[in-house]
Order: C-alpha cells, then structure tokens, then sequence
C-alpha cells in the first residue's frame, strides 16, 4: 500500500477525526438527556404519559439513520431552521441514539424489583429521591452493557455525515482519492479505505474496552454496597 497518500494527508484526517470525535460526544450527550427523560416517562404510573413517551420512542426507532439524517438535513427548512451538515448529523443521530437509549433505560428500571417501589413509598420518600437514591443505582447496572453497545453504534453512524456533505472520517477519505486520482492517477481507494477501517476498528475497540472497566467498577461498588454497615444503619426502622 501506498502509505505516503495517508502521511501526506495526515493533517487532514486528523481534522476530521477531531470533527467525528465532535459529532460523536454531542450527539452522545444529547442522546443520554433524551434517554434518561423519556425512558424514565416511559415507566410512569400515569398511563397518557405513558403512553406518549412509547410512542416518541418507537417511532424515532423505527426509522432507519440514513433516512433519519437525509430527513433532517432536507426537511428543517421546512421547519424554519437552517442546519448545516454538522448540526443536522448530530440532531439525526441524537434522535436515534436518544430514542434507543430510552428503551435501554425503560428496560433497566422495570428491571428494578417492585417491592423497591412499593418499599421506598412506605419509607415516605418522593419520586426524586427514589429514583436517585433506589432505583438508580440497581437499574444502571443492566444499563451500562446495553447502552455501551449504542455508544459504539454512534461513534461508527458518524460516518453518515459524510451523505450530506460533512467532512468527517470518511468523508475526507473520499475527497483525499478523489484528489489522488485526478492528479497521480490510479485507485488508491485500498489504501485510504483499509486507513479508516483500522481507526474506526482501533477506536471502537478502545470504547469497548473502557466500557467494560466501567461496567467492573460498577458492578463492585453495587455488590458491597448492600454489605455496609453505614448503608445498614441508615436505614429507619419502625
């Protein structure tokens, strides 16, 4: 391979790794509000919120990325908003990633036991302290796998930008053989797509592998806890 294509164009692969790295943890932080939000509504006793907060979900999960980033690129506009390729791949992915990871936490809290809540209204506490001081810490748990899945399913749709023109990864490796063919001739596509392959490869391994110490450390800390003394003796006795 032709490894002086990749080197004489580092400067411009490492601007759009850092334009992926962008879109990835903004699309990330918005997609975990969205998560935490309407996955929790999504466990509501009210059944119209309920009802609602599944229905945002199941239609934001339903529709494929690609459509997803074409319909928000093109049809903002018609909303009155001007995105450009950038701001639409994060509110595409954001919708997407938001709304699967809603389910995730839906399905983290019913795991929760219900005598937990049942337990925790008797002890008097409100709904906010019971979901961050009860339900929390047991739920997050069966989260952390599933929702580490998703953060690696993003981290790689960051290439759907490049469909409406944002300069990203792969992008950048589409106009470098452009350029490459036009003025040296040949295909060096081999070359520049076999690149990216290992930076996406090398950084979804890196995400895999911190999520799982995180998922240790947790998954610790939830184990001693019940075995305390301090958390024993907190509790009120009647």
């Amino acid at each position: 391979m032709n490894l002086h294509l990749i080197t004489s164009n580092a400067d411009f692969f490492l601007r759009a790794a850092r334009l992926s790295i962008f879109i990835f943890v903004m699309s990330a932080l918005c997609s975990l509000a969205i998560s935490l939000s309407f996955g929790s509504v999504a466990t509501a006793r009210n059944p119209v919120l309920r009802i609602v907060a599944r229905s945002v979900i199941e239609f934001f999960r339903d529709i494929p990325q690609i459509v997803s980033v074409f319909f928000v690129f093109f049809g903002a506009p018609a909303f009155g908003l001007q995105l450009d390729p950038v701001e639409a791949t994060i509110v595409s992915l954001s919708l997407w990633g938001g709304a699967n990871g809603a389910e995730i936490v839906r399905g983290g809290i019913n795991a929760v036991p219900k005598h937990q809540f049942e337990s925790t209204r008797a002890l008097g506490l409100s709904t906010l302290d019971t979901f961050v001081f009860v339900i929390a810490p047991q739920a997050i748990r069966p989260i952390i796998p599933a929702y580490a899945g998703l953060c690696t399913i993003l981290l790689q749709s960051t290439s759907l930008g490049a469909l409406i023109g944002a300069t990203e990864l792969l992008k950048s490796a589409q106009i470098v053989i452009e350029r490459a063919a036009y003025f040296q001739g040949g295909m060096p596509g081999m070359t520049v797509y076999t690149f990216i392959l290992c930076v996406y490869f090398l950084a979804s391994t890196a995400m895999t592998r911190g999520t799982k110490r995180l998922e240790k450390i947790f998954g610790v800390s939830t184990r001693r806890k019940p075995a305390s003394p301090s958390t024993q003796s907190s509790v009120p006795r009647e």
